[in-house]
């Protein structure tokens, strides 16, 4: 491009998953997690109008959602970023 310098960025957001230039994805994990627990601060807010079976099920579909929202790029990730993860997956069962 004669001679003009060229930033490269560090991470990129592309359809919501955000890639760094690791391919490590911690940074695409923390926002996942960032969502999924804004999700459920604001949940209190409704929660006198929601029966417990519906409050049960409101919580797996948010929480659900936005994990399984792409989860192939996820494939091959170190276990420390998909442990961060499982917690989520544990609240459907209680």
């Amino acid at each position: 491009m004669d001679g003009s310098a060229v930033d490269l960025l560090c991470t990129v957001t592309c359809l919501g998953v955000t890639i760094d230039q690791q391919l490590k994805f911690a940074d695409h994990v923390r926002r996942i997690i960032g969502r999924c627990f804004h999700s459920l601060r604001q949940l209190p807010s409704i929660r006198r109008t929601l029966t417990t079976d519906i409050t049960i099920a409101l919580v797996n579909a948010l929480v659900i959602s936005r994990i399984d929202y792409c989860n192939a790029v996820l494939a091959g990730v170190h276990g420390v970023h998909l442990r961060q993860l499982q917690w989520f997956s544990t609240l459907q069962r209680v």
